[in-house]
């Protein structure tokens, strides 16, 4: 199940938020030696919030996404994936003059490290700047 809404408040301002739904029905007692490799949350939700013009060619965009923790099945390795919240923001900066465009943002700018599957690594923070030229 996916649910989502997308709409415009206080003007020009952009809201989104959406909720998804996933749950395996699968009795492990009736085939004990089977894996599902199912491995996805049973509750995601994201929520969106932004404006490309708040002044002047100024803008933002806030991210916000939260999954809880379930259980990973492979191949290569088992274990738990624990729940999390993440918060992504971005700046840009329209430079009509010039037709340019700035960004400057983050990912996880909590910096909370999670694991995405189990033995593959952490994930931290990704922070990074763009200047964009349009021809």
């Amino acid at each position: 199940l996916n649910l989502g809404l997308e709409s415009k408040i206080f003007g020009d301002y952009d809201f989104g938020v959406n909720y998804s739904y996933a749950k395996q029905d699968f009795d492990q007692s009736q085939d004990p030696d089977f894996e599902t490799s199912f491995n996805t949350p049973e509750h995601k939700v994201k929520f969106s919030f932004g404006n490309t013009d708040v002044y002047k060619g100024l803008g933002f965009g806030l991210n916000a996404r939260w999954q809880d923790a379930y259980y990973w099945e492979s191949t290569f390795v088992d274990g738990n994936i624990e729940a999390r919240t993440l918060l992504d923001v971005q700046v840009m900066y329209d430079i009509k003059n010039w037709n340019s465009s700035l960004k400057i943002g983050g990912a996880n700018i909590l910096g909370e490290e999670y694991e995405a599957a189990p033995g593959a690594g952490t994930i931290g923070s990704q922070f990074y700047g763009s200047w964009t030229y349009t021809f």
